[in-house]
């Protein structure tokens, strides 16, 4: 049956899809994804109604048959809505997309990246602010997409800054893998000691489960969504 709705995602339509944290914790989130899409000339669609879970976490619980069961409700509608591709700024979805669902799945930052790389212009800054960047478990070591984030966040004037573990050895923010839901102390403390960390003052991540865990136990450090990072001009810096 997964073979009949895969050979009608051939072509057709391009979905961002937001996924659930971004779609019902973060909708500005989901609003500046969508303004930087449009601002690259991406033509892209979105699904009507409610958003119907990728089954990233249901399946990260051990609960296989529910995932399969949302996989295969989620096959039924991409190809009713003659999806070609798949955007999404949510590194679990993006893995479980591509991975789970072997479909044509990019996220946000490779769309933005390949962009900004066949662009002739080049931005110039007098001065860039330094940001640390936080690499996400699924958006890093799952899925090796490193390079990306950094060269956006240099073309849009931040002064990248390491973490002493970063790329392939990034600790976990803590909330990944149910842990957050479970142990909410023991979250907290991973994200606090990630935090602690930080010498710049600025963190930003380009999960949405990061960024979210993060503010919360962020104290004086401004913790950044990657989206507010690429729309702020230099003003808004300062």
């Amino acid at each position: 049956m997964f073979k009949k709705w895969l050979k009608k995602l051939g072509g057709g339509n391009t979905l961002y899809y937001p996924g659930c944290v971004t779609r019902y914790a973060l909708p500005e989130v989901q609003e500046r994804y969508e303004r930087l899409l449009k601002r690259a000339n991406i033509d892209f669609i979105i699904l009507p109604g409610e958003l119907q879970c990728c089954g990233s976490p249901v399946k990260r619980a051990g609960y296989h048959q529910d995932f399969e069961r949302l996989k295969a409700k989620n096959l039924e509608t991409f190809a009713r809505f003659s999806i070609g591709k798949i955007i999404t700024n949510c590194p679990g979805c993006y893995h479980t997309l591509k991975n789970e669902y072997q479909l044509e799945v990019y996220h946000t930052t490779q769309v933005l990246s390949e962009k900004i790389l066949t662009s002739r212009s080049k931005l110039e800054w007098d001065v860039k602010l330094p940001i640390t960047y936080h690499d996400p478990c699924h958006l890093g070591r799952w899925s090796d997409i490193y390079e990306e984030p950094r060269r956006l966040l240099d073309h849009a004037g931040w002064q990248v800054v390491e973490l002493p573990d970063n790329r392939a050895m990034s600790l976990c923010c803590g909330a990944g893998g149910g842990v957050k839901s479970n142990y909410p102390d023991l979250a907290n403390a991973i994200a606090q000691a990630r935090l602690a960390q930080v010498n710049n003052g600025r963190l930003c991540t380009a999960c949405p489960l990061c960024y979210a865990h993060f503010k919360e136990n962020a104290g004086d450090i401004q913790v950044m969504e990657f989206s507010e990072t690429l729309l702020q001009d230099g003003d808004e810096r300062r």
